[in-house]
């Protein structure tokens, strides 16, 4: 008792262990789905700042370069037109993107307060007077009070080197002091200053876009948008679909349009000079750089500020969606792993009811077929020794050996019918059947079994019904199959009604009734599965082998139709066959000749 008790707790047993685990791998799927999200986080900010960054130093290492060819040198030139000319001819004909300088102009005090603007000609070789346009008059303002400041004892305006966001372009001296004890040089007061104008249209459509083909061209670079913001006003977009208010949160922000310390630019400085200058100007060549931001005056600023925004919403968002996903993934494949496990528990309980039912059948088979062969051996052994002599003996010895060898027949023939179907082979060959010729047929089989019950049979058969399109002995077999079953379970009452009608549907609905204890609720949901035998059935000792009211649905549902039951406890039970007519089922001709 106490190992059966064991074995019946020990699957529930297991199903809650399964589930404790289960438990607890999604708790730790869902903290190392956290970790891996920081990680992702973390990688893809990294790889956004590693592009972001060589794209700013690119663009200011052509900002650089400018510069360094345009450089002031530490002694005053009498030819200072010469050597501007001298260096735009080189950046023309050495520069990567020569069109990034629109225009040259060159800025010197003239007395009296006066600051004179001229515009380099190269083509003419000279520098022409020109006025201040309205892009240059923030800076004539600046070079005006300059001018009053104290630089202008010297004739000059002492400002430094200057990066001008707004024009865009470079404000360079062309002259510097020897540098003082901070070791850094000073712009001259004596000389003026060149203005190098940016074209900001080979900026925005030629070197940007490059510069984002280069480094946002990749799968995971084509998520991203760019914007290049500067003095007020939007520099570059690379996605024009983007609205530029979108990229006020962006994940990224740079600082761009600076001078750095590019090693592989030291030399555009340091080769046009010779060893004893260089000593002459030691430390640092790269002089102090006016009009950065605030706080960022130091050799990785900038006047504009690359903004890079992912195009479906923010990195955070990304990471977000990311880790949903896989929270998704991992989830359903945990999910899946607890169905596929309740699935086996189901699967092996129901496996374990099977084979105690196929030991039932066995064992309830057996004896079924113990007690009609005993009785034939009985009666054959009497007539054989001949005790039975008498003609009216002899009759009912006879009847007896016909019924119970009837009855062998009807156990083989329900054995037979399962194990076609179980296999596949059951083939049915439906045609148009008259109802009441399958219930007298039905009736004729289990003639001998209700006269041997004492039987009240009360037929009743709506006139006017059509056909139905079966196969007349499968449907015969079922429909005997339940009045069996009636005489079993409800013989007690000596009365089954059986009644044929058409339903509202179309269909023939047969009905086989009885008077009998009813049906448990408990056994309602397992009446039509193979071997199943009520606990009624098996507290009273009724024969039976639990395949009748399997075979029955199974008739029932390979000719289209259906079987119900309507029962309730001591109230008898009607199970009703729903076959269709033959008019409405001639279109399932091909698919009832297939095999079961």
């Amino acid at each position: 008792m106490n190992t059966r008790g064991f074995s019946r707790r020990l699957p529930l047993a297991i199903a809650a262990l399964l589930l404790l685990l289960l438990g607890v791998l999604a708790t730790l799927q869902y903290r190392w789905s956290g970790e891996v999200s920081a990680m992702e986080r973390q990688r893809m900010r990294s790889s956004l700042f590693a592009a972001g960054s060589r794209f700013a130093e690119d663009f200011d290492r052509e900002v650089t370069r400018v510069f360094l060819y345009f450089h002031p040198i530490m002694e005053p030139v009498d030819d200072k037109v010469e050597r501007v000319l001298r260096q735009y001819a080189r950046w023309m004909d050495e520069a990567p993107y020569p069109r990034l300088i629109r225009e040259v102009y060159l800025v010197r005090p003239a007395g009296g307060g006066r600051v004179d603007l001229l515009v380099l000609r190269p083509e003419e070789h000279r520098f022409e007077a020109s006025p201040w346009t309205p892009e240059l008059l923030a800076l004539a303002k600046r070079f005006h009070e300059r001018s009053h400041g104290p630089g202008h004892l010297h004739g000059g305006f002492g400002m430094a080197m200057r990066v001008e966001g707004s024009l865009p372009g470079l404000v360079i001296p062309l002259e510097f002091s020897a540098p003082p004890e901070d070791r850094q040089p000073r712009a001259s007061g004596t000389g003026g200053h060149l203005v190098v104008r940016f074209d900001e249209r080979a900026i925005a459509g030629e070197i940007f876009p490059a510069l984002t083909r280069r480094y946002f061209a990749g799968p995971q670079g084509d998520e991203y948008a760019l914007a290049v913001m500067g003095a007020g006003r939007t520099v570059f977009v690379s996605d024009p679909k983007m609205p530029e208010a979108s990229f006020g949160g962006g994940d990224l922000s740079l600082g761009i349009f600076g001078l750095r310390q590019f090693d592989e630019l030291e030399s555009l400085w340091n080769g046009r000079r010779s060893a004893g200058r260089r000593e002459r100007f030691p430390g640092s060549p790269w002089p102090r750089v006016e009009g950065l931001p605030e706080g960022r005056r130091h050799e990785a600023g900038g006047a504009w500020r690359l903004v890079i925004k992912r195009r479906d919403g923010s990195l955070e968002q990304a990471v977000t969606a990311i880790r949903h996903r896989n929270l998704v993934i991992s989830l359903g494949i945990l999910a899946l792993l607890g169905a596929t496990a309740g699935l086996m528990m189901v699967t092996t309980q129901r496996a374990q009811r099977l084979a105690r039912q196929q030991i039932e059948f066995v064992a309830g088979v057996t004896h079924e077929l113990n007690t009609p062969l005993t009785a034939i051996r009985s009666a054959g052994q009497n007539l054989a020794d001949g005790v039975v002599a008498e003609p009216a003996q002899v009759r009912r010895y006879g009847a007896l050996i016909e019924g119970e060898g009837r009855r062998l027949s009807n156990m083989v023939g329900q054995a037979l019918e399962f194990a076609g179907i179980q296999s596949g082979r059951r083939v049915y060959h439906p045609r148009p059947v008259e109802v009441g010729e399958i219930l007298d047929g039905a009736l004729q089989d289990c003639r001998w079994l209700l006269q041997e019950k004492r039987i009240e049979v009360e037929r009743d058969v709506e006139a006017g019904l059509p056909p139905v399109w079966a196969d007349a002995a499968a449907v015969r077999q079922a429909v005997q199959n339940l009045l069996e079953n009636a005489v079993k379970y409800g013989g007690r009452a000596g009365w089954i009604g059986v009644r044929a009608r058409r339903a509202p549907s179309g269909q023939v609905e047969v009905t086989v009734a009885d008077r009998g204890p009813g049906i448990r609720a408990e056994d309602r949901p397992h009446l039509f599965e193979p071997f199943f035998r009520g606990r009624d059935a098996a507290v009273g000792s009724i024969p039976g082998s639990g395949l009748g009211l399997s075979l029955v649905r199974h008739i029932a549902e390979a000719h289209g139709g259906r079987v119900t039951v309507a029962a309730g406890a001591g109230e008898g039970s009607a199970f009703t066959l729903h076959l269709p007519a033959a008019s409405a089922a001639a279109e399932r001709i091909p698919a009832l000749e297939e095999p079961a």
